[in-house]
């Protein structure tokens, strides 16, 4: 493996990095185009389209697990030039959606293939380096990731500027089809021996209906009535398929859920604050483009280049951060992270006035949720993998992933619920009351946090954990 000629190395990560970029993007860049769908669909509420933003999220947090371990035993070139050739055809019909029931479903497509794409294009990655600098290339793989999510609304505005959202699905066609050509060209195919199992897909729809359910209930509660029949019948279904979900994960032999890993402590605890922080910091993020486009009246151009700083004040603090982490502890830096990220939302909602003032008061408290993120994400995925075998390490990735993206969903659909539809004089204290939910979700994330271990832990990318994608059949041998 290590004999791999540099040229074909670089040409494997140059279209791996592609395909997992292309579907980071799409997680967030979305975002800001929905206002200019609220022009489009005049007769959509804003809890219809959060259905576009949530259905994304629902569908690549259900499978991301599944459809690795699926990749394993299909082969993984294959299926990561099916789940590209997904993705880019369910962007197309994104475009050419009429109705918002049309686009969400296209967007379920999308992710689908989006969370074929993941799991895929990180196996992929890892073949092609010796062992010695797999650690390098998975954090070049997470550096992708992360300035994908964190780019999409400043790239949303740019484009939606430019053609309207409609073109936020159409660049993903000329990308798509040079990735998919480049990958035809530059991978080879891997597969697991025959004879592993098959993945609970079954079980993983189960969990998109929980998830679902759980939003659809959030989302729809004001208008129905808390207390209403359909707001508790919705809420019993969640909680109804969670249990399924649970049992299934007991009995089958690859589950969504690996109840070994669940078992440990730092796991369960870093994920379950990874998802508590996504919903305050994807709520954040869809109502600041809501706040700038609705209540100072930025075009979506302005709206997306203003919410910029805060990625970059995240990408910067991210290194600095992980070293404070090795030296006083993942705990205290995500801790202190989360703290900021909490005090930044509580001065959006009470700080930042009706008038535009993007340098006086806007900038610094996105840059202070950027800092607040950059410290507390990569800690929290860190500690999540801190304990987790070296075979499971890129099942473990995706979980931590689906965390979050489920978080995304919650926040979203009690972002909506917050904000509610106001009337145009009120809208600006709705969107008030949106970051201060957004500020108050990160409490239980602070004290799940204060759960884990104080020491620094081990950086979970070492030489020995990454020597494997991440097989079922290693992962049955690593049982304990």
């Amino acid at each position: 493996m290590s004999s791999r000629p540099p040229l074909r190395r670089r040409s494997v990560t140059a279209v791996t990095l592609a395909g997992a970029f292309m579907a980071f993007l799409d997680a967030t860049i979305v975002n800001i185009a929905v206002p200019d769908m609220e022009t489009s669909f005049p007769h959509a509420s804003l809890g219809d389209l959060s259905w576009v933003l949530n259905g994304y999220n629902i569908a690549f947090a259900a499978f991301l697990v599944p459809f690795g371990r699926l990749a394993d035993r299909w082969g993984r070139k294959r299926s990561f030039l099916l789940g590209l050739a997904l993705f880019t055809a369910a962007s197309g019909l994104c475009a050419l959606a009429g109705s918002v029931p049309v686009l969400v479903a296209a967007r379920v497509a999308q992710a689908t293939g989006g969370a074929l794409l993941v799991p895929t294009s990180l196996a992929l990655l890892l073949e092609v380096f010796p062992a010695a600098r797999r650690a390098a290339a998975v954090a070049a793989y997470g550096a992708a990731s992360a300035v994908a999510a964190g780019i999409g609304p400043s790239v949303g505005g740019v484009l939606v500027a430019l053609r309207g959202w409609e073109l936020v699905f159409l660049v993903n066609l000329p990308l798509g089809a040079v990735t998919a050509a480049a990958g035809w060209r530059v991978l080879t195919e891997s597969r697991e021996p025959r004879g592993l199992p098959l993945p609970d897909l079954p079980g993983a729809g189960v969990l998109g209906v929980a998830v679902g359910a759980l939003a659809l209930a959030a989302v729809k509660g004001q208008d129905w009535g808390w207390g209403s029949w359909p707001t508790l019948g919705f809420l019993a279904l969640a909680a109804l398929a969670l249990l399924a979900v649970a049992l299934r994960s007991v009995r089958h032999a690859a589950p969504v859920v690996d109840p070994a890993l669940l078992r440990l402590r730092s796991f369960s605890v870093a994920n379950a604050a990874s998802l508590l922080f996504a919903v305050a910091f994807f709520a954040t993020l869809l109502c600041n483009v809501l706040y700038l486009t609705a209540v100072w009246d930025y075009s979506t151009l302005r709206a997306g280049l203003a919410v910029t700083p805060a990625p970059i004040a995240a990408s910067l603090v991210a290194l600095p951060a992980e070293r404070l982490a090795r030296r006083y502890g993942v705990r205290a830096v995500c801790v202190a992270g989360m703290l900021v990220f909490a005090a930044g939302a509580c001065l959006y909602g009470t700080w930042i006035g009706p008038h535009p003032d993007f340098a006086g008061r806007w900038l610094p408290v996105s840059a202070l949720t950027g800092i607040g993120a950059g410290a507390s994400l990569p800690g929290l995925g860190a500690a999540a993998l801190a304990d987790v075998p070296a075979a499971r390490f890129a099942v473990g990735t995706a979980a931590n992933s689906a965390a979050r993206q489920t978080g995304a969903v919650l926040g979203v659909a009690l972002l909506v619920a917050a904000v509610g539809t106001p009337a145009p004089d009120a809208l600006r204290h709705a969107l008030q009351r949106g970051w201060l939910l957004a500020a108050a979700s990160t409490v239980p994330a602070v004290l799940l946090t204060l759960c884990l271990r104080g020491g620094s832990g081990r950086a979970p990318a070492t030489e020995k954990e990454v020597s494997a994608p991440g097989s079922a059949a290693t992962l049955r041998r690593a049982e304990p």
